[in-house]
């Protein structure tokens, strides 16, 4: 038996992992007015922060269709083939819904199994990479989802964003609405806890903000892969994974920039820490 990992593109994983790993990506839409763009195909992170900034409205984002989901998998069928598809929490998004239509539509050509993250971004991301190494290294399906799982329970997810409006006008606030009506000065800290977008802390300026961000990064010795994610410039995420660097010398730190569907939600100039502690 072949195991192959499916995921959505809220994960935000570099181009390099995925390919390595060989992870097949659905991409999510993103919409200016009418236009829409599939994430990572028709629009990167590199050129999505610019139009968002020159964009009137807000952008908006949609699901992957539940055809996109069936396109991916038959794509994998094959002989001895069987499919591990980790998504995007279900309390963010009807991504996982659409997967499972799917799954079912497909089920006499292809055995899916479904997994809910009940994380996104990089978070996701860190889940999926540590199931797709699972997968390369010859793991059956119960022991893909099993290592999945375990790694759910060992992510942790942290953002500064210069503001909450993005968040709050795309519906996706969850418990950090408690931070609302804070000075304007303010730049909040948020967590990913139980699958929705929670409160951690409020900061008063951004400078502030980054240094409590290496301050919970710094924090984590028994980290074994983090991501600093960005949202827009890299320049304080670059900055921060150099001055982490001797503190955390046994945890593979690397960069990752929030995808134009992420950054519908965080705006730009969001830092975020995303890390998977050891088992």
């Amino acid at each position: 038996m072949t195991v192959r990992i499916v995921t959505d593109s809220t994960c935000d994983l570099p181009a390099d992992e995925v390919e390595r790993y060989g992870i097949t990506v659905v991409p999510l839409s993103v919409f200016f007015g009418d236009e829409g763009l599939l994430d990572g195909i028709d629009i990167t992170a590199a050129d999505f922060y610019g139009r968002m900034t020159a964009f009137k409205g807000l952008p908006r984002t949609s699901q992957p269709s539940v055809e996109l989901f069936q396109d991916a998998y038959l794509s994998l069928a094959g002989d001895g083939v069987e499919i591990v598809s980790i998504h995007v929490s279900s309390k963010l998004s009807g991504t996982l819904n659409a997967a499972s239509v799917a799954r079912e539509v497909v089920k006499n050509e292809v055995h899916v199994d479904l997994i809910d993250s009940y994380n996104v971004s990089l978070g996701l991301g860190l889940i999926v990479l540590e199931a797709a190494r699972a997968a390369q290294a010859g793991a059956t399906v119960p022991e893909v989802v099993a290592t999945a799982r375990r790694a759910m329970d060992r992510v942790s997810v942290h953002v500064v964003v210069d503001t909450l409006e993005y968040l709050q006008k795309g519906g996706r606030i969850g418990r950090a609405r408690s931070f609302l009506g804070s000075v304007l000065s303010i730049k909040p800290i948020i967590r990913v806890e139980d699958g929705e977008i929670a409160p951690f802390e409020r900061v008063r300026t951004r400078s502030k903000a980054v240094e409590r961000m290496f301050e919970v990064a710094s924090n984590m010795p028994r980290a074994k892969e983090m991501f600093v994610g960005c949202s827009g410039g890299d320049t304080d995420a670059l900055a921060l994974i150099e001055r982490l660097r001797p503190l955390l010398p046994h945890t593979d730190l690397k960069i990752g920039y929030l995808g134009p569907v992420v950054g519908v939600y965080t705006g730009p100039n969001a830092l975020g820490i995303a890390a998977l502690e050891r088992e």
